[in-house]
């Protein structure tokens, strides 16, 4: 009892217990401004409710427990942690307002394709980032309070103080990490990642969210429910019954050329543009073709995610968190690579910027690619007045060389990811644009008819390939299927969109990119890839390609035939509403047994095409004989 008697109760209070819940109180506030970061809005905060307002708050204290076992020092692990958060909001910020997603731990290998973009945009100062900023201005504060309260005391701690120090912090760490994510039940959800970023982000917190997507970069392959190697099989036994039209087939085959062009978007899906000039002339009159939208898998930005699902027809919802390239080993990965050079196509790849983006060097190579070309290859350098990218009329015109220069004794595979229409949108003098939007945005007027202005000169490109090939087939007689989907909407589709549309229509909408097939022959099965019940022919990216094979007449793999079926059943599977179905109506898992066996049919298909506990029967993804 003398003991406690003895003991310094107020300088442990005031040196030890008030300066620790002053830390937990500057954590509270990097919560709140990483939640302002990302957009989340008032009702999203409300429903995080004190349970994961505490977590992410303590996840928050978790860097600053790490620096104060470090330090020694309250303050000074305080001001850093708070400076730190800081940033990374104010990071975060500017990343959803030019990406359309949230900072998350897979950027770290995309630091060299951001630098790089960032070099073209403006960052705004908006009221966002003015608050944030200012959110530092109390951590600072309870900083300087911090140093107040530990002056007088001792200036250095003994070996056993710091390591009592260093496990009261460790052990304080790992409480918060097991019990609210890691533990047989914790606070939040193990699994809550899905089609939208915003359904894990802003339900359970900017750090929650950020801790469920770093432990799934050790394992990016998330395994579906349930999964066997058996039911991939069960799924491919499905097909038994199911009818898929395809045009006739013939050798030689036809060429193809695939286009991912860059933020190649129709605004009049989400708002009433009231243009003074028509947009999509060209394309939108284009005859002997399929025309629909692909469903990319990201808003705003995510150009190397519809890459990958377009070549590789596997759905990024088994692999939520990760850039493809930068995180999966593609060699030896099944794709339309693969595809076509098992029926004797000569391959290549080529973009008109540079190689280091996404790592495409290598991963194009290692998808099998026989030849790749960058920006050297493309030597005319036109541009689109203070525009730094070539435009695309210029880059097809160079691409036709690259295209010419292939085997002639083979059929040709050319995939090209344009770069004309590249944010930001605020490069040219307003006297350069060519199409003006008749509706009031505000601050958003400039960009849009810049933006408008690209969108007009992609569609005109479009009639000069088009012409290219045609002449090509008059004067050779060789045949090819040219497809183009755009990547993803502009960044800036959110701010400008009706927001009156319901949420999870809007989503879609927002992710719904114009695409076309269109050959210099005359295609005999278009009607097998349209929708007789949804106007907007919608179907998700990774449909693309075994569309893309049926109009071609191609053998069909296993793989290829159940996605075509797919889509006849639920052409778009998304996690916010699940599935959509062919009217362009949502549905729910659980309602219909037999939808839900073709959904669950394809990410087993998936999982064993890619999975890392699975044994992939290549069979299912090799074109039949």
């Amino acid at each position: 009892m003398q003991t406690l008697k003895k003991f310094p109760w107020k300088q442990f209070l005031l040196r030890g217990v008030l300066p620790c819940l002053l830390a937990v109180a500057a954590a509270f506030i990097a919560r709140y401004q990483l939640e302002l970061s990302d957009g989340a809005a008032p009702a999203y905060l409300a429903q995080q409710g004190l349970t994961f307002a505490a977590l992410n708050a303590m996840t928050a204290f978790c860097l600053t427990l790490a620096l104060f076992a470090l330090a020694g020092r309250w303050w000074l692990a305080t001001a850093l942690s708070g400076l730190v958060f800081t940033i990374v909001a104010l990071i975060d910020y500017y990343t959803c307002e030019l990406h359309g997603a949230a900072l998350m731990p897979q950027d770290i290998l995309n630091l060299g394709t951001a630098a790089e973009v960032m070099g073209s945009y403006t960052l705004r100062i908006s009221a966002t980032v003015v608050s944030i900023a200012l959110w530092f201005l109390p951590v600072a504060l309870i900083s300087a309070v911090q140093w107040l309260l530990a002056r007088g005391g001792p200036r250095r701690a003994g070996w056993r103080a710091r390591g009592v120090r260093v496990l009261g912090c460790a052990a304080a760490v790992f409480c918060v990490m097991f019990f609210g994510y890691f533990g047989p039940d914790p606070v939040k959800p193990k699994t809550t990642y899905g089609w939208a970023w915003q359904e894990t982000y802003y339900k359970y917190g900017y750090l929650a969210g950020t801790v469920e997507a770093a432990s799934l970069m050790a394992d990016p392959i998330v395994q579906p429910e349930g999964y066997s190697d058996q039911a991939a099989a069960d799924a491919v036994a499905l097909l038994d019954g199911a009818t898929v039209e395809t045009a006739a087939g013939s050798q030689p085959y036809p060429d193809i050329v695939l286009i991912l062009s860059e933020s190649f978007y129709d605004f009049s899906l989400v708002t009433d543009l009231q243009a003074d000039a028509e947009i999509f002339p060209v394309t939108s009159a284009l005859q002997n073709a399929v025309k629909g939208h692909t469903v990319s898998p990201h808003v705003g930005g995510g150009t190397n995610s519809s890459e990958y699902e377009m070549l590789a027809s596997n759905s990024l919802m088994l692999m939520p968190s990760i850039t493809p390239f930068n995180w999966l080993n593609l060699y030896g990965a099944n794709s339309l690579v693969s595809y076509t050079e098992s029926l004797g196509y000569a391959t290549m790849a080529a973009h008109p910027y540079t190689n280091t983006n996404y790592r495409r060097d290598s991963a194009w190579r290692a998808l099998g690619f026989d030849q790749t070309y960058f920006e050297d290859a493309f030597p005319t350098k036109e541009t689109y007045g203070s525009r730094p990218y070539q435009t695309d009329s210029a880059t097809y015109r160079d691409f036709q060389a690259l295209y010419e220069a292939m085997p002639e004794d083979q059929p040709r595979f050319a995939f090209l990811v344009s770069i004309q229409s590249h944010g930001d949108y605020d490069m040219n003098d307003p006297s350069l644009d060519i199409v003006h939007a008749a509706a009031d945005y505000g601050e958003y007027d400039a960009l849009m008819d810049e933006y408008l202005s690209c969108m007009q000169m992609s569609d005109a490109a479009v009639a000069e390939l088009c012409a290219y090939f045609t002449e090509l087939y008059e004067e050779t007689g060789r045949r090819v299927v040219v497809a183009l989907a755009g990547d993803h909407a502009p960044s800036f589709v959110d701010h400008v969109a009706d927001q009156t549309i319901p949420e999870n229509e809007l989503q879609i909408l927002e992710r719904s990119t114009p695409f076309f097939i269109w050959a210099n022959y005359p295609l005999t099965q278009t009607a097998a890839a349209t929708s007789s019940t949804d106007p907007l022919n919608r179907m998700d990216m990774v449909m693309l390609a075994p569309t893309i094979a049926q109009q071609a007449g191609l053998p069909l793999s296993d793989f290829y035939a159940y996605l075509l079926a797919l889509k006849q059943e639920a052409p778009v599977v998304t996690a916010a509403n699940d599935y959509m179905l062919p009217d362009g109506s949502t549905a729910v898992y659980g309602e219909d047994a037999a939808l839900d066996a073709w959904v669950h049919g394809y990410f087993n298909l998936e999982y064993n095409n890619v999975g890392a506990h699975a044994r992939r029967e290549q069979s299912f993804f090799e074109p039949r004989a």
